[in-house]
């Protein structure tokens, strides 16, 4: 065995090789998708993209829907709101959406609002599936709704992909609502927090403001439950008193 200059034989710790540098830690991503639009998928993306940046994770979103809904809020959003950076991208240049996310700097989450439909580019969208780490299928409780979004639902779990549906904009004393929790249970995994219709969602997108940014704001609760619940099925423990 090799001796230092002085004779001795180098320790076992000396001669151990020096530990690799950190690698940049991968974002978790959470991807809002739905099988038609109108399912308020662009509302519950800016709502829970403001609850995590306000439980302290550094958070950004994604907007891959050529209309440009959460982009729009993004450029109404009051310079002293918390930061939460917006990479505008159409779908059929994922890559390009994902190089501009990774640009952003080291971060804890990725919040990707999706075009309505899932047809236009299906190659893409099935690569942005492998990226995800836990995909939210909003939909409303009408029976239009509930067809598109279970076929789209089948889609995923062939993926085998973890997922669940929840419930949005929702009106909790009509039949439907009862009748579309049931159909929703039956085809896969259902948030168990809803999000209710409210003015002060259609007001916060005006504003450019999350639900918990609005004092007093109706429907708070619906979406806290509803973020708990994802960081959950992301394996994220965050504090939820927002």
């Amino acid at each position: 065995m090799a001796k230092t200059a002085g004779g001795r034989t180098p320790t076992k710790k000396l001669m151990q090789q020096p530990s690799p540098p950190n690698q940049a830690r991968r974002p978790k991503v959470l991807v809002a998708s739905s099988g038609k639009g109108g399912s308020g998928k662009t509302a519950v993306t800016r709502n829970l993209a403001v609850f995590a940046a306000h439980a302290g994770l550094r958070v950004a979103t994604i907007d891959l829907d050529p209309q440009r809904g959460l982009t729009n809020w993004y450029g109404v959003r009051p310079e002293q709101a918390v930061i939460i950076p917006n990479v505008a991208v159409p779908l059929s240049n994922l890559t390009e959406a994902m190089r501009q996310a990774e640009a952003l700097g080291e971060l804890d989450l990725l919040v990707v609002d999706t075009p309505p439909g899932v047809d236009a580019s299906p190659t893409e969208m099935r690569r942005l599936l492998l990226l995800a780490d836990f995909v939210l299928v909003p939909t409303g409780q009408g029976a239009g709704d509930l067809r598109s979004v279970i076929e789209w639902m089948s889609f995923i779990r062939r993926e085998q992909k973890s997922s669940a549906f929840v419930l949005n904009l929702t009106v909790r004393t009509a039949g439907s609502f009862e009748r579309a929790k049931q159909r929703l249970i039956e085809a896969g995994d259902l948030c168990p927090f809803d999000i209710r219709l409210y003015e002060s969602i259609r007001v916060s997108d005006e504003i450019g403001l999350g639900l918990a940014e609005m004092r007093g704001a109706n429907g708070l609760s619906d979406v806290r439950g509803v973020f708990t619940f994802t960081m959950h099925a992301l394996g994220m423990k965050v504090p939820v008193d927002v």
